[in-house]
């Protein structure tokens, strides 16, 4: 077939610092342009187009894309190409998916690309397909271990997870939009049989099933809608699997015009969100997982993560997401690396969990300076409640908000935490009070100033929190110096106190 084939090519040095990056994604039923910051290891969308197009209806029937699809996909892209050209984007890779790759006409659509200048059109294997969403999963939630589900319009990717590798890995015909048009009278058979003939699944059992798609995604809405979830997020949205599968089955056996009726239910989503929900239910039934977890990250940013260098790749993507995006919000020289390396003596035998959350913290500190001194806490509790930022739980997502309102209020009130009290525990809501405290202090004792922080020690012992500062710099110290130290000695359950050194 036409067209260049995806390869594993890394990106090269320094390629995340050269200007945005755009991928045209080109699906069976979508396609779609988003353009990033730049490719790294926590990519950050700043434009996101769809358009339903239907390229796969009736290409089972046919064995050809859908004519009229063809024509609305090639206006688009050409609107997608002058839109990536206007954001100064450096590199705009086109992305086919299974309706081009299996039709008929697919090299003949190829070739209409090929005349397109400014486009790399590749044509995505089945096994690039589920490998690339495979890794997408893998930057977003790092530690990622089980099996990978893709469900786009016109087939299921299926990959396995474990130890920062990509597994076993299988490319099944049964999207809902293929099967829609199929003419065939028993889709749940279609679907039954196809997962029964992946015989790796059978090792996979019990572990963490991650849902890709935006099929799926619009299963999360309606489940989070229907549950009264207290934060609208698909990414990490983490829900037991005997439940997804209870709504699942519920869903498979609705009518357009009842799911229309649904709180959260996309409209354009009424005709194949009951067979997404028939696959969901019988790879649940499959795999038997603890969990399932949605993640917002699938084959686009796969596609960038695999060709990153090594070194970009090990990264935790919250701490690139916050280095990157806190160095536009800080208005000092202080390093928060300084402010990290100052508190980790407090902070001796946290989990490594926590560590990465502190780090975080201490990236997105000043993460409210600008606004008004009555707002910043709440400003920043909401900001990062809401961060389009990888690599944490929705958990780890309160816990991080839940710090950043401290850090700047030494007492916010619960109803502006409602959110996070919700999705946090006991554990996460202290770990949370003693951070924000002790950033508290440490603005406070450095002034922003780079240097002064590492000639003040903050030493934790059984009874108390001591600061223990030079003689010469006795004189810096103020009353709001001790009033931010007792807080914070408060968060530990400690008493405070100020020794000479």
């Amino acid at each position: 077939m036409d067209g260049e084939r995806t390869v594993d090519a890394r990106v090269e040095q320094g390629h995340g610092d050269r200007g945005r990056v755009g991928i045209i994604d080109v699906g069976s039923n979508s396609i779609r342009l988003v353009v990033y910051e730049r490719a790294s290891r926590a990519p950050l969308p700043v434009f996101n187009e769809k358009v339903l197009c239907g390229l796969a209806r009736g290409l089972d029937a046919t064995g050809r894309l859908n004519p009229a699809g063809v024509d609305l996909a090639l206006a688009n892209i050409d609107r997608f190409v002058t839109l990536a050209h206007n954001m100064k984007v450096t590199s705009l890779d086109l992305l086919a998916t299974a309706a081009v790759r299996d039709a008929s006409d697919g090299p003949e659509f190829m070739r209409e690309m090929a005349g397109r200048p400014g486009i790399r059109a590749h044509i995505v294997s089945g096994q690039d397909e589920a490998r690339f969403s495979g890794y997408g999963v893998m930057c977003g939630i790092p530690g990622a271990s089980g099996v990978m589900g893709d469900l786009g319009g016109g087939s299921l990717e299926l990959v396995a997870l474990g130890g920062g590798r990509i597994g076993a890995s299988s490319t099944l015909p049964i999207g809902p939009l293929r099967l829609m048009s199929s003419g065939k009278s028993d889709p749940k058979r279609i679907v039954i049989d196809a997962i029964e003939n992946v015989p790796w699944l059978r090792d996979e059992m019990g572990k963490t099933f991650y849902a890709v798609g935006g099929a799926w995604r619009s299963f999360a809405r309606l489940h989070m809608e229907q549950a009264g979830y207290p934060l609208h997020i698909i990414h990490q949205y983490d829900i037991p699997a005997d439940e997804a599968r209870a709504v699942a089955r519920l869903i498979a056996v609705q009518s357009a015009k009842s799911l229309e009726k649904m709180p959260g239910v996309s409209r354009r989503r009424v005709d194949t969100l009951p067979l997404a929900c028939l696959a969901l239910d019988r790879l649940l039934a499959a795999l038997k997982p603890r969990n399932v977890v949605f993640s917002a990250f699938g084959l686009r940013e796969g596609f960038y993560y695999s060709r990153l260098g090594s070194e970009e790749q090990a990264r935790h993507p919250l701490i690139a997401f916050a280095e990157e995006q806190g160095a536009g919000w800080r208005r000092f020289d202080l390093a928060p690396t300084e402010i990290f390396d100052w508190l980790t003596p407090v902070f001796a035998g946290e989990a490594e969990a926590e560590r990465i959350l502190r780090l975080a913290a201490c990236h997105l500190s000043d993460i409210s300076w600008d606004d008004h001194p009555d707002y910043r806490a709440d400003q920043a509790y909401v900001r990062v409640l809401h961060l389009p930022a990888p690599g944490m739980s929705h958990r780890e997502r309160a816990i991080l908000a839940m710090t950043l309102a401290y850090r700047y209020k030494s007492d916010p009130k619960s109803a502006m935490l409602d959110t996070a009290l919700k999705l946090s525990d006991g554990k996460g809501r202290s770990f949370a009070r003693r951070v924000g405290a002790c950033l508290r202090l440490a603005y406070n004792l450095s002034g922003g100033a780079p240097g002064l922080l590492p000639q003040i020690q903050l030493r934790r012992g059984e009874r108390e929190l001591r600061l223990i500062v030079p003689s010469q710099l006795q004189r810096t110290l103020g009353d709001v110096t001790a009033r931010r130290l007792e807080s914070a000695a408060e968060a530990f359950g400690l008493k405070s106190a100020i020794l000479s050194d």
